[in-house]
């Protein structure tokens, strides 16, 4: 199957979509940030009390609006978090993700269910795990720099 046969045909609920944790909006960013970091999440889904998704927050968020100002770790996470993130659905392509990614410069990117309901996280990780486990030859026998390709065979 070709890349762009794989990318249109696959569908993002076929990928791992964890990575993020759901949290309500009025919880501290220090108490965030410690379930992020016990659960290894790249990524907080902030949700209302019926579970729809009212924001996210990511470790960029943390670099760009708390790394420098310690005392905004107590803040609720809602003050921090951008508010109403494009989101994509469990039955989109691969590829139109991927696309939507790159076109916005994003690393996550919420998943909705048709209810409207968080159904996970699409991450940059899990589109490089598909990609890597479609074209493991391709992807684990490329050089790391294109310019160190042997020109003879090795031995000759």
């Amino acid at each position: 199957m070709s890349l762009v046969q794989a990318l249109h045909e696959a569908r993002i609920s076929h990928l791992d979509l964890s990575g993020s944790i759901g949290i309500l909006a009025d919880v501290s960013v220090s108490d965030v940030l410690a379930r992020m970091r016990d659960e290894r999440a790249s990524a907080a889904l902030i949700e209302d009390e019926d579970g729809h998704l009212i924001g996210i927050f990511t470790e960029r968020d943390v670099l760009l609006k708390i790394a420098d100002e310690p005392s905004r770790l107590r803040d609720a996470v809602r003050n921090h978090m951008t508010a109403q993130p494009q989101t994509v659905f469990p039955d989109d392509t691969v590829g139109h993700a991927l696309q939507f990614m790159n076109a916005g410069h994003f690393r996550h990117v919420p998943v909705l269910d048709a209810d409207g309901r968080t159904a996970g996280n699409l991450g940059q990780h899990a589109v490089i795990r598909f990609l890597t486990d479609h074209f493991p030859r391709e992807v684990y026998n490329l050089p790391p720099d294109p310019e160190m390709i042997p020109r003879t065979r090795e031995g000759a």
